[in-house]
């Protein structure tokens, strides 16, 4: 009788979804630390999700099923910041720490999702074990690339008969939108026609996007710079706002 030897190759789904669970806690985790979609509880939801999960795989087949569940709903429903994280990996050059953990926790939870499938359906197969080494491949120039970008950040300081405006930290608040971020001043006047504002963003690791919508002005700040934004404003009122923390002050033309 002829017998056959299977050789396995791969590495295990369990453990290849343990890989991206550790990606989406690390990056939720750095961009909590950092202050970015810190006034999201779901953030918080997630990460305990991930901790959860990881612990239940350590367990038995029935564990690591349930394991796998609770991490693929989990990356799923953090998918609903797809197009926060979107935004930040598209705007490299503004936001360089941000782009590096936003892609991370990307990676994380959409890859998490169908290997949480394969898991569940076979919770002693195996995987493509080229999945995690281009993972890490990919990471690692884009880490390379985050930095090259923050040590050549380009800075345009404020000239006279500028408006100045920084956003600055006023502590940490870890439960609000604004998470300890504020304008000062809060409050700026000008005369009408050509206004020129030079924003500067104090938080050395997340970026602004200063906006004035009732004026069609946005305009990306990267961290620690200051960038001129100049403009034309009809005498009136109008708000000014950082859209990454809904930091909003008023511009007073008249």
């Amino acid at each position: 009788m002829e017998t056959t030897t299977r050789t396995t190759t791969g590495v295990p789904w369990p453990r290849l979804l343990a890989f991206c669970a550790w990606l989406t806690l690390a990056g939720t985790v750095l961009l909590q630390a950092a202050g970015r979609f810190v006034g999201f509880p779901s953030l918080v939801l997630v990460d305990l999700a991930m901790v959860t999960g990881l612990l239940l795989l350590r367990g038995g087949r029935r564990r690591v099923r349930a394991g796998a569940v609770v991490i693929g709903v989990f990356s799923l429903l953090n998918n609903v910041h797809a197009g926060l994280f979107l935004m930040a990996v598209m705007t490299p050059e503004a936001d360089p720490v941000s782009f590096l953990t936003c892609l991370a926790t990307w990676i994380g939870s959409l890859l998490a999702i169908p290997v949480a499938v394969a898991v569940v359906r076979s919770p002693d197969g195996r995987g493509p074990a080229v999945l995690r080494r281009a993972v890490v491949a990919v990471l690692g120039v884009a880490t390379a690339a985050a930095a090259v970008l923050f040590l050549t950040i380009a800075d345009d300081p404020a000239r006279p008969g500028d408006l100045q405006v920084a956003r600055e930290r006023d502590g940490w608040g870890l439960l609000t939108d604004q998470a300890g971020r504020t304008f000062a001043p809060d409050r700026l006047t000008a005369g009408p026609g050509t206004v020129t504002v030079a924003v500067t963003n104090t938080d050395p690791l997340v970026g602004l996007t200063f906006l004035v919508p009732d004026l069609g002005v946005a305009e990306r700040v990267a961290p620690g710079s200051t960038a001129r934004v100049t403009f034309d404003a009809p005498a009136g009122s109008y708000r000014f706002l950082d859209d990454t923390f809904l930091v909003e002050g008023t511009l007073v033309v008249g």
